[in-house]
């Protein structure tokens, strides 16, 4: 009896270690030997990004080519001569107190210049008076501050825009961005208001010479205080402000000067020679004649 309780004992004993023993070596390798290191996962190589394709560089903004100009014809200054001998009476009568200033300046840029007349003026400046030379030799008035010119020399190519100034360099020969022309800023003006206005010339009709109201601008002011009260603005035929006159202004104003001098005759160059006479209109013009210079662009 005591044998079997041995065996039995011893049995169970077995039983149980073979129990607990299953797990150990596995605890071990779990616990005691290294574990297996991952070798880390290969990476990508950045890939550079695609370069932009080549483009061929803007290209430059491309200035106006300078035109060719045309050579001045023969005997130009025989026809304004001729015009003002023909017609010293109607001048006379237009502006009974003379005329003031006589020049020669091609002011549409097609070889043929124009003939101006200054008039003594009525406040701050002179009028201009424009003449050019039309088919056939026929001179014609392109431009007065009298209206009554155009019934007097003919409307055909008359315009209703005006020039007033003080000197012959008054017209600037400037190159835009559309190109050479010559323009002025015309102006006139008492204490209590003032009135200027850009104006650009340039060929027409029949090769005659047209002018171009840019824009305008008219200021009023109070007689004793000086301040402002009325302004008024117009840019290319419509009513602006005055950021909308600037910024037309701005495209002559800030534009490349030729170097180009308007070149004419005053009464008073030689007040010896010349006054308000049919001689002394005469022998103004036949000296703004040689005075002319033909233009030459850079």
């Amino acid at each position: 009896m005591k044998r079997v309780a041995i065996l039995i004992l011893t049995a169970a004993m077995a039983v149980l270690l073979c129990a607990c023993g299953a797990g150990a070596p596995e605890a071990a390798v779990a616990t005691e030997a290294p574990a297996e290191t991952a070798a880390p996962a290969a990476t990508a190589e950045p890939v550079p990004e695609a370069a932009p394709e080549a483009t061929d560089p803007p290209a430059a903004a491309t200035e106006p080519p300078a035109p060719d100009l045309p050579e001045t014809p023969d005997g130009w200054a025989e026809s304004y001569l001729a015009f003002l001998d023909d017609n010293y009476d109607i001048l006379a009568a237009l502006w009974p107190e003379g005329i003031t200033g006589v020049g020669f300046v091609d002011l549409d840029l097609d070889g043929m210049p124009e003939m101006l007349l200054f008039d003594v003026g009525a406040s701050a400046t002179m009028g201009v008076q424009l003449f050019d030379v039309a088919e056939e030799g026929r001179v014609v008035c392109v431009s007065s501050v009298q209206e009554a010119a155009a019934g007097a020399f003919g409307d055909e190519y008359f315009s209703r825009v005006s020039v007033c100034a003080s000197y012959f360099e008054a017209f600037r020969l400037s190159r835009t961005a559309e190109g050479y022309c010559f323009w002025i800023d015309s102006a006139n003006g008492t204490l209590e208001s003032s009135w200027d206005e850009i104006v650009r010339f340039g060929p027409g009709e029949d090769g005659v010479l047209t002018l171009t109201s840019v824009c305008e601008r008219y200021l009023e002011s109070d007689g004793e205080t000086g301040l402002v009260v009325t302004e008024r603005y117009v840019a290319d035929g419509e009513e602006t402000d005055a950021a909308g006159f600037d910024a037309a202004f701005a495209v002559y104003a800030e534009a490349e000067d030729a170097g180009y001098d308007a070149r004419g005759v005053f009464l008073w160059t030689d007040i010896q020679s010349y006054d308000t006479t049919y001689d002394g209109l005469m022998a103004m013009a036949r000296d703004a004649a040689e005075a002319y210079v033909p233009v030459a662009l850079p």
